[in-house]
């Protein structure tokens, strides 16, 4: 999901310009204001290479690509932008075929909070796809969680453009395991979707709501030391594996002779905290 550069430079501005003014109230009331802000506000950066990019078991580049990510967050509440930069030189829709070049940059706003054992977020994400010919469109989503054993999570996204009026639910299993130092995550996502987002992303036509895709994953997490452990900096390994549980999906895919089969991926990423 991708996120404006205008977003983040207005942020980043914001946050310099309340710092330089804070620090000349008078007394302690500026130093007050600037721990409480500094308590409530954070911004992360995520730097992933993979070797393919693959979306809800459909793999947009087949190849190598870069995916930054940056988020500003006051509380609750979280602006980011993230962005998929391709390393090849055709891309399909008319794409203008330079490279490297972004084929997808998403503006994203998300609310999350915490009840108990219960999570919640609720947000909205804008696509954009340049240098491919693909619309833009927006989905808004909602998700529910329970911290407990595997970390069970059903989002739901919406498509309120005029693109494809799509739904899709996502199921998700998810549990840390620490180990010397390390952190490993084995992961499992279910994707069920509505016939307008088959037919709208793939082209495939099906009566009714269908099991879309399955996903398993391994990230390994390594924090970094030195001067990137005051940053909160980690390293992360992943590798996952993607594909299509629907058999007339998997053979109409194969049929239109489309580039959306089942994925084995793998990547290096790095991520920040500040």
């Amino acid at each position: 999901m991708a996120k404006r550069k205008i977003m983040k430079g207005k942020g980043l501005f914001i946050l310099v310009f309340l710092t330089g003014f804070l620090s000349f109230l008078p007394g302690k009331t500026g130093a007050q204001v600037l721990e409480k802000l500094h308590q409530d506000l954070s911004a992360s950066v995520t730097l992933d290479f993979n070797s393919k990019y693959v979306w809800r078991g459909i793999t947009w580049v087949d190849d190598m690509v870069f995916q930054p990510d940056f988020s500003l967050s006051f509380k609750y509440l979280s602006l980011g932008v993230w962005q998929n930069v391709a390393f090849t030189d055709s891309f399909d829709e008319g794409g203008v075929g330079t490279s490297p070049a972004s084929t997808e940059v998403d503006y994203y706003m998300d609310y999350s909070g915490e009840y108990r054992i219960l999570s919640y977020s609720m947000g909205w994400i804008y696509y954009q796809f340049p240098h491919t010919g693909i619309n833009h469109t927006q989905e808004i989503y909602a998700t529910l969680g329970l911290g407990i054993f595997l970390n069970p999570a059903v989002t739901l996204y919406a498509d309120v453009d005029d693109n494809s009026g799509g739904l899709y639910w996502n199921f998700a299993l998810s549990h840390d395991f620490e180990l010397d130092g390390l952190t490993l995550t084995p992961s499992f996502g279910l994707g069920i979707c509505n016939t307008t987002f088959t037919s709208y992303y793939t082209g495939v036509n099906k009566e009714s709501s269908h099991l879309m895709d399955m996903n398993f994953g391994l990230n390994m997490a390594v924090p970094l030391g030195g001067f990137f452990e005051k940053l909160g900096g980690t390293m992360n390994l992943h590798a996952n594996y993607s594909m299509f549980p629907d058999g007339s999906v998997r053979d109409q895919i194969k049929e239109q002779s489309l580039d959306n089969k089942d994925a084995f991926y793998a990547g290096l990423g790095f991520s920040f905290g500040f």
